[in-house]
Formats: C-alpha cells, structure tokens, sequence
C-alpha cells in the first residue's frame, strides 16, 4: 500500500509546473562534454541550480552522475537534451521532492458546503 502511495505521489509530480526546485541525480554513460554542455545550458534557467564543483568534475571525467535543483518540469527538457547529443541516461531519480504534494491548479478546487 505504501509502495502504491510513493507511486501516485511520483506521477503527480508530472503535473507540477510550479518554480519549486527538486533535487534530482542523473547516472550518465559518460560526463565529458556533451553532458557538461546539456548541464551548463540548464543551469542558466529559472531555479536551476548545479554546484560547479561537481559540473567540473562531472567534465574531467571523474564522475558519471550529477545532482542538481531544479523544477520537475526541466528533467524532460533536460533528458531529451541529452538523448539528442547522444548521452546514455541510466537513471533520473528524484531525491527530493517526492513526498511534497505539487500545487492545485486553481481550475480543480471544488467548493466543499
């Protein structure tokens, strides 16, 4: 039941187009500079951030996987761009932010009397 729970918690984060940043990892097939360029170019969005430190580490090749904040709407952008310089993705996992419910759309309060 619990599982069942995170689950639907998870796929409402889809419909959050709030500015609220999430920590997310990304595990890559290799950082070098394909990735870097993917992950310097998000980092210039709104409420985006990446410490340089691991970017730089991430484009010396010593690391496979980055951590940044970011909204849940980037992670798509961010994946695609990506797939399309031909970056392996193994994993996007969602660090923080799970168990935050996304905001309500104001279009979808119902008046309780």
């Amino acid at each position: 039941m619990i599982e069942q729970q995170r689950i639907q918690r998870l796929e409402a984060i889809s419909t959050d187009y709030s500015e609220l940043p999430r920590r997310v990892l990304f595990v890559l097939g290799s950082g070098q500079s394909p990735a870097v360029d993917v992950f310097e170019e998000a980092a210039k969005q709104r409420f985006t951030t990446i410490e340089p430190q691991l970017l730089n580490e991430l484009a010396r090749g010593q690391r496979r996987s980055i951590t940044i904040s970011t909204p849940a709407q980037m992670i798509p952008e961010i994946v695609r761009s990506l797939a399309t310089v031909n970056v392996a993705i193994y994993q996007v996992v969602l660090l923080e932010g799970d168990d935050e419910q996304p905001p309500v759309a104001a279009d979808s309060i119902t008046a309780v009397d």
